[in-house]
C-alpha cells in the first residue's frame, strides 16, 4: 500500500477524520462542533482550535419584546447609542461587523447605523442605511485594522439616527441583528 493511502482515512462516512502519523502512530479526530472545529485526540480531551468567534445581539424599537436591547422613545430624530457590552475578549481583534434588518420599522423613512468601540464611534462601521426588511450591511474591519487588540475586553456600540421621529412607531415593529466577528488567541 502506498504511503499516501495511510495518511488519511474516512471512517464510516462521518465528518470526523482519522489522521495517522507514520512516525508516531498517533490517531487524531477532527470534527465540527456546534460553533467551531474541534480536535479529538485519541484517549485525550477534546480541544477547540478555531479562533474565529461570532457574537449575535438583537436590538428592537421601543417596546419590542424578545430583543437583547431596545431603543428608547424620544419624540425627535436624535441619534441613540446602545452599548452591546464587552463582547470582544482581551487580545482579540474585530474582523467584521454585520447588521441585518430582521423587521422593517414602521414610520421611519431612513435609519443611519454606525458601529464602533466607543459611544457614537464609527470605527467598525460608518454611517450606513439599514431600515428595509432583510437588508444586510457590513464592514470588513480586517482590511482596515482600525482598532488594535487590547489587554482588556472591548465594547461594541451601535448608533442609530432615524429619519423620522422615533415616536411615530406605535406598533413596536422593528428589529435588527448585530453580528460581531473576531479572532481570539
Amino acid at each position: 500500500m502506498p504511503i499516501w493511502d495511510r495518511d488519511l482515512e474516512v471512517v464510516k462516512w462521518t465528518p470526523k477524520f482519522i489522521l495517522r502519523s507514520l512516525k508516531f502512530a498517533v490517531r487524531h479526530y477532527v470534527g465540527a462542533s456546534a460553533t467551531q472545529l474541534t480536535h479529538y485526540p485519541q484517549g485525550g480531551t477534546e480541544r477547540q482550535f478555531s479562533n474565529v468567534k461570532c457574537v449575535k445581539k438583537t436590538i428592537g424599537v421601543y417596546g419590542k419584546a424578545g430583543c437583547d436591547f431596545n431603543f428608547t422613545n424620544p419624540v425627535n430624530t436624535t441619534a441613540q447609542n446602545i452599548d452591546l457590552g464587552s463582547i470582544v475578549p482581551a487580545f482579540a481583534r474585530v474582523l467584521e461587523t454585520r447588521v441585518v434588518c430582521d423587521e422593517s420599522p414602521t414610520g421611519l423613512v431612513s435609519m443611519a447605523l454606525t458601529a464602533g468601540n466607543a459611544s457614537a464611534g464609527a470605527q467598525f462601521m460608518a454611517s450606513v442605511q439599514c431600515f428595509t426588511l432583510s437588508t444586510v450591511v457590513a464592514t470588513l474591519v480586517a482590511l482596515l485594522w482600525t482598532v488594535a487588540p487590547t489587554n482588556a475586553a472591548s465594547k461594541v456600540w451601535i448608533g442609530a439616527t432615524p429619519g423620522a421621529n422615533w415616536s411615530l412607531d406605535t406598533t413596536n415593529v422593528g428589529k435588527w441583528s448585530v453580528y460581531t466577528y473576531f479572532t481570539e488567541i
